[in-house]
């Protein structure tokens, strides 16, 4: 009998994993393969697109699984982990989903796209590459301004030259032992009095900021931001 009631236990375990799981998809775009969650709770024309960081880039079905918009699809790509450096993996990316986020644009849907650390590198990329094509959109860089890529260098005159037109909010750290953390600073502060822009300076880690996923997502509470002048706060 104790044997029966264990079983009994791990099937309906199962079958709650499934109920919990099955509204999400597992697609493949191109050749890269992407986690789709539907909107939560409405469908109101919104597309997000999350790129996290190079820790979760290459897990995206088991470390993104829960992750899941209100008001939108939410789409996050997994990049191939054939490639050892993130940004190369990125460039498959970024090749593979253009067509399907120019198509989304095309038929009316808000783009909403996140970068979070490495991830900010797709994000500004292909949100460079819709308003080239004058498609507007957001653009949430949460530690996410990136260094020289393949001669691109992010700084304030970049975002200048191709994304006036999108709104562009950048999250910084506090955090002082990592670079990118530092350089969204330095770009966000540089671009704070844009119109189009919103810059804020948040007392997390570089790690902790994967926290305001919520926030951008579904509204949530967030912590409050930090006067930039006061300094480094990244715990």
């Amino acid at each position: 009998m104790r044997r029966k009631g264990r079983i009994a236990l791990i099937i309906l375990a199962a079958l709650a994993l499934v109920t919990a799981s099955s509204f999400a998809e597992m697609i493949t775009i191109g050749k890269t393969d992407c986690l789709l969650q539907p909107a939560a709770e409405e469908d109101a024309m919104k597309k997000y697109v999350l790129f996290p960081g190079a820790g979760d880039y290459f897990h995206v079905f088991q470390n993104c699984g829960e992750l899941t918009a209100g008001d939108g699809d939410l789409l996050i790509p997994q990049g191939s982990s054939e490639y050892t450096l993130c940004s190369t993996a990125s460039d498959e990316v970024i090749r593979e989903i253009w067509p399907t986020l120019r198509l989304w644009a095309e038929e009316g849907y808000e783009i909403i796209l996140i970068g979070y650390s490495a991830g900010g590198y797709p994000a500004t990329d292909l949100a460079v590459k819709l308003a080239g094509e004058g498609h507007t959109g957001r653009l949430y860089l949460l530690d996410g301004i990136y260094g020289a890529y393949r001669g691109i260098y992010y700084n304030e005159a970049y975002y200048r030259d191709h994304l006036t037109a999108w709104d562009v909010k950048i999250w910084a750290s506090g955090d002082r032992y990592v670079r990118i953390s530092e350089r969204t600073r330095k770009v966000g502060s540089g671009l704070a009095e844009d119109e189009n822009v919103e810059y804020r300076q948040y007392a997390l880690s570089h790690d902790a900021m994967k926290t305001l996923y919520d926030v951008i997502l579904n509204g949530a509470e967030g912590p409050e931001p930090v006067n930039p002048e006061d300094g480094d706060k990244g715990k």
